[in-house]
């Protein structure tokens, strides 16, 4: 008998390759929504851009996932203090595609 999963909300944070843009966003399915953001006909705010995975947390709560991407959205310190924290992955991103960002 398999278990039941807890839900799981994502809070990510997306680079994009040629400015070294941030995006943050939140999403129930993390895989589904990345594919979205790089999709060709996607029509939002990411739309023709090529997105790479920074960062990323997981909260088992939809309402806990909001606040901290509304927290991250409109703090002018957190969403700088989040990719500080992901330095290294970021240095690793931005070398492998070559993507230009003044914090790496």
């Amino acid at each position: 008998m398999t278990r039941p999963r807890l839900p799981r909300f994502w809070v990510y944070l997306l680079i994009e390759r040629e400015a070294g843009v941030t995006y943050a966003g939140k999403t129930g399915d993390l895989r589904r929504r990345f594919k979205e953001h790089n999709a060709e006909n996607n029509k939002g705010w990411t739309r023709g851009r090529q997105w790479h995975l920074l960062a990323v947390k997981c909260f088992i709560d939809r309402d806990s996932a909001i606040l901290f991407e509304r927290q991250i959205k409109t703090s002018k310190f957190d969403k700088p203090n989040w990719i500080k924290r992901e330095r290294q992955r970021l240095r690793e991103l931005c070398r492998r595609h070559d993507i230009p960002h003044r914090l790496a």
